[in-house]
């Protein structure tokens, strides 16, 4: 696994000319000593990617320490995975890459959203949480291209009927699937569409190690959520990258092949569960040649000792 963070000098545009020209030649030299040759050149900043606690990455804190006035206001880290870190993983965090498909027809009416008559979900009447499905999703299906995958705004996953029956037929377990229908012929024929429900729910993630920040608690309904910590420190640079999920081993004896998180992750009212797959659906969507879907690794802990399978 790397860790790759998108850096960068920002310049100041507020500085009088001679002084921005200045800094920039300030720049340019320090690139030189991390031998950065690939960059993205704007009228007041560089961009560039680097390999975390690389040499270039060392050289590029401490020029950040010595001119704070140049650093960027965001900084991201994100996390390549081998084949090997994937494929030895036995769960995997999991979810479609795209939101192609808007909200059900009638959520997106305001009476709808708040939970009206006509609304798919019923939802807390404070913090407007999802609290249960009444109804089967009425979408613009024309919007799902030829995808076999996508999301909903509210992260409900959605299939073709193609890859609908290919997952029953592989005799996956831990979920049911859902017809969508047009909203403009509601119920009418074969659905083109299938919702994903997941029906398996996890124990609680070990935590620690997993870190969870912005926990939001609504005291009418009692949903809660929290966003995985993204929020981390070089010292006094900021950065953010996700942490990663970890859960007991024995979580192992109670997981199917699609999970759902007991934690909702997110903030009010959209935080949802996130989906954890076993390593025969990772292998299977990969032999399949299914597209529209990433995965990273879950982290399983013992007694005393930390590993990764």
């Amino acid at each position: 696994m790397k860790r790759i963070v998108y850096a960068s000098f920002i310049l100041d545009s507020k500085k009088p000319f001679a002084e921005i020209e200045k800094d920039r030649e300030w720049v340019l030299k320090i690139l030189k000593r991390m031998r950065i040759r690939k960059f993205r050149t704007a009228p007041f900043g560089f961009d560039f990617k680097l390999e975390v606690n690389s040499q270039a990455f060392e050289l590029w804190l401490q020029a950040l320490q010595e001119r704070p006035d140049l650093a960027p206001s965001h900084i991201r880290v994100e996390r390549i995975y081998t084949d090997q870190d994937l494929s030895s993983a036995p769960l995997l965090e999991w979810g479609p890459t795209n939101q192609a498909i808007e909200d059900d027809y009638y959520d997106l009416k305001e009476d709808g959203y708040q939970g009206g008559p006509q609304a798919s979900h019923r939802r807390c009447p404070a913090c407007r949480a999802e609290l249960e499905q009444v109804r089967d999703l009425l979408v613009d299906t024309r919007l799902m291209g030829q995808r076999d995958l996508s999301l909903t705004y509210s992260f409900e996953i959605i299939l073709s009927a193609r890859l609908a029956r290919m997952l029953q037929e592989a005799g996956f377990t831990g979920f049911t699937l859902r017809p969508v229908w047009d909203y403009r012929k509601p119920y009418q024929g074969e659905p083109q569409l299938y919702q994903l429900v997941v029906t398996n729910v996890l124990p609680p993630m070990a935590s620690p190690p997993t870190e969870f920040e912005q926990a939001q608690r609504c005291e009418v309904c009692g949903t809660q959520t929290q966003y995985l910590k993204h929020t981390h420190f070089w010292g006094r640079i900021q950065y953010y990258e996700e942490t990663d999920i970890y859960y007991a081993r024995e979580v192992l004896e109670q997981a199917t092949d699609f999970n759902a998180t007991y934690e909702r992750i997110g903030g009010l009212p959209d935080g949802h569960p996130l989906v954890i797959i076993s390593q025969r659906v990772y292998r299977w969507l990969k032999e399949q040649g299914i597209k529209g879907w990433s995965a990273r690794p879950v982290y399983l802990v013992g007694s005393s000792t930390l590993t990764s399978e």
